[in-house]
């Protein structure tokens, strides 16, 4: 059983949401053991469980739980969806819209978080306790709310949301307007600042899983290198860097499986369990109920591993995963088909190294219906297959120091700094993956960051985090050149292997291709970011036939 903080013991926030409206005279009589807001925040003991309550909203739906963790990755270039699924192939194609389901759970769980995080942070002041342990609370809280506004904010009407920094008393406090995206970022940046000077740098065994400086500090990087601020996102992850807290693990592989959460390369990840609670029902969510695991294995693994396959890995990437590179002198790499880091992430059926459920790799998937290959990230692979319900326990990483040292590289690149730094960073994360070293003499600033965009961060990165790729791209200003060049690819799946199409040595293979509709359909003031959701907009006075723009 995981040694971590666990959820479950609170998921009875969400009701105070109901019980704090403005509904006057609805019953005369009061039950006296029916809770209530008022007769909850009493103690520090009840504020630590309001505080748990707002960590558990993290494995919400729209959060890191299981919507957000998989259909992201298909609006990048990293994803793609199977041929029946409407809602993937939504947001592939660039269809979805303010009804999509994602579109209304990203911005609602989020906002459950939010409320959650404020009902702690207005109350802890009214609570007798040491005032060492208050600030820590808030701290967690004001952490947790200025990531849930960070989700929200790189992800909706280019960064304008409604702020909600205290808990509704009637029905003027939950129609709010938009807020410029401006104060939004003043807001998310308030409250990370303050997590980021009074939380600790690390926990106690038994609390694995709660924020750290850490986890502040990576968020901060993460919000200022998406504004294009590289001097301050530099300094941040500078900071993480040089404070030698954190190392990269010796195998790429114990960033993705439960044997090696919370472990050195760490900085921050949601926990999730099926041994802690099992409960019913494909994802974790509120209620006693509920299981403490995402449905994660079911929305991506094959039928061997008790999965729909829904989403998989692009073509592009699968291709990008068999060329990458190994540095045979190496051990590690004596007879693999492919490098570690692919064979880690990915299943391909002619990855004869690699196994898939305890079968052989070409075994382990369908491998029909135009699917080349199937993430192994974060899912059960090395067993005979998922839980039996298609649930997950594996802690959805949000930051690692990989992740940190590749933006580092890139703050570095664009701000003039270091290229031979740049690059050696780049290359440890190669070298723990047996991949050929890059030379400096080949590289310079302009290449190296091509390489990093084009090479480094997809494989390294695919399907990781909350919409990493996406805010890549985004940032980067490369969607539509990105789309065109997909959709200009061919590709054939012989003997159920995936090849680049040459019409000289596949003479009677029909060529597939991916990313046509969204080349065609891609418009950058409309697909950006997604909409204000129509529930919100139908829900909110203030949105409801209102200026809804960014």
């Amino acid at each position: 059983m995981k040694n971590t903080l666990k959820y479950s013991k609170l998921f009875l926030l969400g009701a105070f949401f109901i019980l704090s409206c403005d509904v006057d005279d609805f019953l005369e009589e009061t039950n006296p053991n029916a809770l209530s807001t008022s007769s909850f925040w009493q103690n520090e003991d009840q504020l630590q469980q309001g505080l748990i309550g707002v960590y558990a909203a993290l494995q919400l739906h729209g959060s890191m739980g299981g919507s957000a963790a998989t259909q992201f990755p298909v609006r990048s270039d990293v994803g793609r969806p199977n041929n029946w699924n409407a809602n993937a192939q939504g947001l592939q194609k660039l269809t979805f819209n303010d009804n999509s389901s994602i579109v209304k759970s990203a911005w609602d769980d989020n906002y459950e978080g939010i409320y959650r995080a404020n009902q702690v942070i207005e109350n802890a002041p009214n609570i007798e306790m040491d005032e060492e342990t208050r600030t820590l609370v808030v701290a967690q809280a004001r952490f947790l709310r200025g990531l849930f506004y960070f989700w929200l904010y790189t992800t909706y009407n280019n960064g304008s949301v409604v702020i909600h920094t205290e808990t509704p008393k009637g029905s003027a406090d939950y129609n709010k307007s938009l807020s410029p995206k401006e104060e939004v970022l003043q807001l998310i940046d308030q409250d990370l600042k303050f997590a980021k000077d009074h939380l600790p740098r690390e926990w106690p065994a038994n609390e694995l899983g709660r924020a750290t400086w850490g986890a502040a500090t990576a968020t901060l990087g993460d919000l200022y290198i998406n504004e294009r601020d590289f001097v301050t996102a530099r300094d941040y992850f500078k900071e993480i860097i040089d404070s030698e807290q954190y190392s990269l693990t010796q195998e790429i592989g114990w960033n993705f499986d439960a044997d090696h959460e919370f472990n050195s390369e760490s900085i921050f990840e949601v926990s999730f369990s099926k041994d802690f609670k099992d409960g019913f029902g494909g994802n974790a969510n509120d209620g006693p109920n509920r299981p403490e695991s995402t449905n994660r294995g079911e929305t991506l693994a094959p039928v061997a591993g008790g999965g729909f396959r829904v989403i998989m890995p692009s073509y592009w990437v699968t291709m990008l995963f068999k060329s990458d590179s190994m540095d045979m002198t190496d051990p590690r790499n004596e007879g693999r088909t492919f490098s570690i880091r692919a064979s880690e992430s990915i299943a391909m059926a002619d990855d004869e190294f690699s196994t898939f459920y305890n079968r052989p790799s070409d075994e382990g998937g369908n491998y029909n219906n135009q699917e080349a290959s199937y993430l192994k990230k974060f899912q059960s692979w090395r067993s005979d297959r998922e839980d039996k319900l298609g649930r997950s326990g594996i802690n959805e990483r949000v930051y690692r120091l990989a992740n940190i040292n590749l933006m580092y590289a890139e703050c570095l690149l664009e701000t003039g700094g270091s290229v031979d730094e740049a690059l050696a960073l780049v290359n440890e994360i190669r070298a723990r993956s047996g991949v050929k070293q890059l030379e400096r003499a080949d590289y310079d600033a302009t290449s190296l960051m091509d390489h990093i965009r084009w090479v480094e961060r997809p494989l390294e990165l695919m399907f990781e985090g909350r919409d990493i790729r996406w805010k890549d791209l985004r940032r980067w200003n490369v969607i539509q050149e990105q789309y065109d060049r997909l959709a200009a690819m061919e590709f054939v799946i012989v003997d159920k292997a995936l090849h680049f199409y040459d019409p000289v040595e596949f003479p009677t293979a029909t060529p597939i291709r991916e990313y046509v509709e969204a080349a065609d359909n891609f418009n950058p003031t409309v697909h950006h970011y997604f909409p204000i959701p129509t529930t919100e907009k139908t829900s909110n006075d203030n949105l409801n036939g209102g200026n809804t723009g960014g």
